[in-house]
């Protein structure tokens, strides 16, 4: 029988259990650490959630939080929950558009608000709309009195919130009961999917739908009191958020950071836990290679990069870790069997000499302490996870959707099987629909679009029955839009996404990911998009890697400082042209329809917010449309 069946029986548990246990370790504005036992930060929730009351805010009301990862964000997300409110949550890089669009359209009566500069946003956006917010908190701390009545401050209404609970006010009296009015259907959160397309859908979770999630994702993670976790994610996101849900519900402790302090609080945290979308491990990935080159050895590097990475096969071989579609008939498992521990004896001295002289420096880069990395909001690039995986780092890489709460399958830290997001996790019914609409669940290699059913599923998008009905059943099964594959031992494969399918004229069908993911293993492509429907091939939009790109002009005196001066000159759209050519191979398994036939080079990366969403994934419709005529022209 679950355990929990709303946030309020979740968090309720943790301050009893964990009392003095610490919670939150953040930095304020001079950077100096601060620290926040269970116990404090009880007091601070229930000192906000009853401020709350008596600004007048009934039950139910929705609550807009527009800000990023932060302990202030985390406060005001709990004292809505416990106020029985539902937090509609953005982050502060939206633009003034959608920031009107959202807050209006989810009827937020109350808005917390990181700074002045995105309260202006806000209301340039709200001057669009006829609705009104009756009242803004500003989470900074005041740099002068405001005079409009209207904006309040975070640090006036915890005060407020003390005093009338130290009075044992009425108001304190109303947020008694209204915590103890929270139920399982209750509705919990409104959260604006940024997607890939169209206009934003307000994500309707309710609170079963997250108490599901922490009744069962600790058990498969395996979280301990005391543990440490240390994130920047951006809570707003789903992924953000249930990662922090689940550090509280089992009493570890959150360290907040940013890209300026991870390599410091990494190794001075120590975190037993990091929850972080692909494109950070890529980004230290990438500062691992930057440095390699930097002291001459790269040469010696690749060498035992390839050893530990050819071991970890074998070794995943033997136990029965591999991502198969198909058994292999008996003998020739045998066979392969006897080769990989053969191959495991050759590589074992080899493989513990580079663990020494390389990949030690880089563990005790992480803490010497980590766990597990936790992986979401996006595909894991091959490379990234084969590489991290065969010099000791596990990244427990999940799959799931806002709509899913978020969390529908995860790799169990027992059996890591590359190129997998693991099985369903308990509780999950999963069946995969061809493009014919047949049911091919369970026939060996088929590829189709994954459906789900459980606890977690959304109870739809908010004021948009329509948009509803195109992807969740009467009777419960939500279509995820993701075209998938499963292994024999039951784990999940993403091969891609129906909607990001591009038809060519000849009737092919090809899938964009994993062209553009092979694409960015080059050093010198940072990021890719596949384009080419209803054309004769596949065509992509390459934004090169400054850094490398620089090394490279200055060595074969090609003049310019920056990608505007660079990517048009024929030498470099040489370099490219042969990465492209030794990447999209037939040899690395690419079939010749998908080969990349022409390509043009940007000189501006694609930026969250505008061509990329918050998780950092492309935006296609955006940039096509932002592209148009140079996609065009790619086809004369």
């Amino acid at each position: 029988m679950a355990k929990y069946k709303t946030l309020i029986d979740v968090f309720d548990t943790s301050f009893e259990l964990f009392a003095e246990r610490l919670a939150l370790r953040y930095r304020d504005e001079n950077e100096v650490f601060h620290e926040l036992k269970y116990r404090e930060l009880q007091e601070e929730v229930q000192a906000l959630a009853t401020a709350i009351v008596s600004l007048g805010i009934k039950e139910k009301a929705h609550i807009g939080l527009i800000a990023d990862v932060s302990h202030e964000w985390l406060l005001c997300n709990l004292a809505i929950q416990y106020a029985h409110c539902v937090d509609v949550p953005r982050g502060t890089d939206s633009t003034v558009d959608e920031l009107g669009y959202i807050l209006s359209h989810s009827d937020s009566e109350l808005c917390f608000v990181r700074n002045s500069e995105t309260l202006e946003k806000i209301e340039k956006g709200l001057a669009k709309k006829k609705h009104k917010i009756r009242y803004f908190v500003l989470l900074e701390k005041p740099k002068t009195k405001k005079k409009d009545s209207k904006v309040l401050n975070l640090v006036e209404l915890l005060e407020k919130g003390r005093k009338l609970i130290e009075a044992n006010s009425k108001e304190y009296k109303e947020f008694l009961k209204r915590k103890a009015n929270v139920k399982g259907d209750d509705l919990c959160t409104i959260i604006y999917t940024s997607g890939t397309t169209g206009e934003p859908k307000g994500v309707m979770l309710l609170h079963r739908n997250f108490a599901s999630q922490l009744n069962i994702l600790p058990a498969i993670l395996k979280p301990q009191a005391g543990d440490r976790g240390l994130t920047l994610l951006p809570p707003w996101h789903v992924f953000g958020r249930i990662s922090e849900y689940m550090f509280l519900a089992t009493g570890c402790s959150i360290t907040y950071t940013s890209i300026k302090h991870i390599s410091e609080d990494l190794r001075h945290i120590r975190p037993h836990y990091v929850p972080a979308v692909p494109r950070i491990w890529e980004g230290v990935y990438n500062k691992i290679l930057a440095n390699v080159k930097k002291q001459g050895k790269e040469k010696i590097f690749n060498l035992f990069k390839n050893i530990a990475i050819l071991y970890g096969r074998q070794l995943n071989r033997l136990r029965g870790w591999e991502r198969l579609f198909v058994r292999r008939n008996p003998l020739g498992e045998l066979l392969l069997r006897i080769l990989s521990f053969l191959l495991l004896i050759v590589l074992f001295l080899p493989k513990k000499v580079g663990d020494i002289l390389v990949f030690r420096k880089i563990l005790a880069a992480t803490g010497g302490e980590l766990k597990a990395s936790i992986s979401g909001g996006g595909a894991l690039p091959p490379y990234i996870d084969e590489f991290f995986m065969a010099i000791g780092i596990r990244i427990l890489e999940g799959y799931g959707l806002t709509e899913t709460s978020p969390v529908l399958a995860v790799r169990r830290p027992e059996k890591i099987v590359p190129g997998t997001v693991g099985p369903l996790i308990e509780g999950t019914e999963g069946k995969v629909i061809d493009a014919e609409g047949k049911d091919v669940t369970g026939i060996p290699d088929a590829k189709g679009t994954l459906w789900v059913r459980g606890p977690q599923v959304m109870s739809g998008y908010y004021k948009n029955p329509k948009k509803t009905k195109e992807v969740l059943t009467d009777d419960g099964w939500f279509n995820t839009g993701d075209l998938v594959k499963i292994t024999i031992t039951g784990e999940i494969s993403i091969v891609g996404r129906s909607k990001d399918t591009i038809v060519l004229i000849g009737g092919e069908n090809v899938e964009p990911v994993p062209i553009e993911e092979k694409l960015k293993e080059s050093p010198y492509i940072d990021q890719v998009m596949c384009v080419g429907q209803d054309q004769k091939a596949i065509g992509a939009l390459i934004v090169p890697n400054e850094e490398e790109l620089r090394l490279y002009c200055q060595a074969h005196n090609i003049p310019g400082n920056s990608l505007a001066d660079w990517v048009d000159h024929p030498k470099v759209r040489e370099l490219i042209q042969g990465e492209i050519r030794r990447l999209i191979s037939l040899e690395n398994g690419f079939k010749a329809f998908e080969r990349v036939a022409t390509f043009r080079l940007l000189s501006q990366p694609f930026r969250p917010g505008i061509e990329l969403n918050n998780t950092l994934k492309v935006r296609r419709h955006v940039v096509s449309e932002m592209y148009a005529d140079l996609i065009k022209d790619m086809y004369k």
